[in-house]
């Protein structure tokens, strides 16, 4: 199979095409021959996606029955694509990119399902109003979803940690990552509301590095940011992490021992190690921001905006920066 290829580019106003007698009639004979989305088995709100985009000539195997919700949400995440277009997924892109399409799709066609609670992970956060947001599972900005790379970005991350804890096991550490009954070891406080896991914990292994038991916390990062880690500490490199650390430290009674946070670098595998003390104060400062998010919550309050301005640095790369300033 060869990959490659350069054609002219095909721009098309998707919403006079859809309202030409044309896809009227072929979309309705299409539903008629596909009465069920192809994804859920749904048989209302039909809609006929566009697999590959080939104008007024288009092959069955071009399309695709989705209901609504799968169309819009799953395939589309809600962009919207009646806007005249540079179509990303026709013959004006090389077989490869399409295939990257497809794979794409793929992943971002079955998002995770909302939780109803904020995670541990998230709590160090710059913006308390930000996790709100995620905390009501509120639909981010225009184009500021997970994107099918950046969920594969997350899959290879989850890879790399499996494959650090084999590396620890290898080199004589007792690290476990389940408890007796399989479970991820985690806590759950706030009334239900505010979870955590955490990657696990070493009971034993060469008395140089004890005493134990000890927290594990696994990152992945770039060079660039491997080297910050190395530099500075995760404190400063990433207080978000050393923030989720502190809470594991303190709700699952660990907090005699320092925790032992590895870092790998995802260009070269080097791996960075970092002692962290258990910080009482610090944790307790993020408990009980926690504790004050959810409260406000509840009660339906929105919190103040952390920063005086939208074109503040961290406003602009917020994925509610919209719906917070407008």
């Amino acid at each position: 199979m060869r990959f490659g290829g350069n054609t002219p580019k095909t721009l098309m106003n998707l919403s006079k095409y859809y309202a030409s007698d044309h896809w009227r009639k072929r979309s309705q004979d299409f539903r008629a021959k596909h009465p069920r989305c192809a994804m859920c088995g749904a048989t209302e709100k039909l809609h006929v996606h566009h697999r590959r985009y080939r104008f007024y000539r288009e092959k069955d195997s071009d399309l695709e029955c989705l209901c609504e919700s799968c169309h819009l949400k799953g395939v589309h995440k809600q962009k919207g694509e009646e806007n005249l277009l540079d179509i990303d997924f026709n013959h004006s892109k090389t077989r490869g990119d399409r295939l990257s399409k497809l794979i794409d799709n793929a992943l971002t066609a079955h998002p995770e399902a909302p939780r109803d609670y904020l995670g541990a992970s998230r709590l160090g956060h710059e913006c308390a109003r930000a996790l709100q947001y995620e905390f009501f599972n509120t639909p981010k900005d225009e184009g500021k979803g997970f994107t099918g790379q950046t969920l594969r970005i997350f899959q290879v991350g989850h890879v790399l940690e499996d494959m650090a804890a084999g590396w620890l096991r290898s080199a004589g550490f007792n690290l476990r990552t389940v408890d007796k009954d399989g479970r991820q070891f985690g806590f759950v406080t706030g009334g239900g509301k505010i979870k955590g896991h955490c990657d696990g914990v070493i009971v034993g292994g060469p008395e140089e590095f004890g005493p134990f038991p000890r927290l594990w916390e696994c990152k992945t990062a770039s060079a660039k940011k491997w080297k910050e880690f190395v530099k500075s500490k995760v404190k400063t490199a990433n207080v978000t992490y050393y923030a989720q650390i502190q809470l594991y430290l303190a709700y699952l009674g660990l907090d005699q021992n320092p925790a032992l946070f590895t870092v790998i670098n995802k260009d070269d595998s080097s791996l960075y190690h970092e002692d962290i003390p258990f910080d009482a104060s610090y944790a307790q400062e993020i408990s009980d921001r926690a504790v004050r998010i959810i409260q406000c919550c509840l009660a339906g309050e929105l919190l103040p905006r952390e920063y005086p301005s939208q074109d503040c640095f961290i406003c602009k790369f917020c994925p509610y920066s919209e719906r917070c300033w407008r």
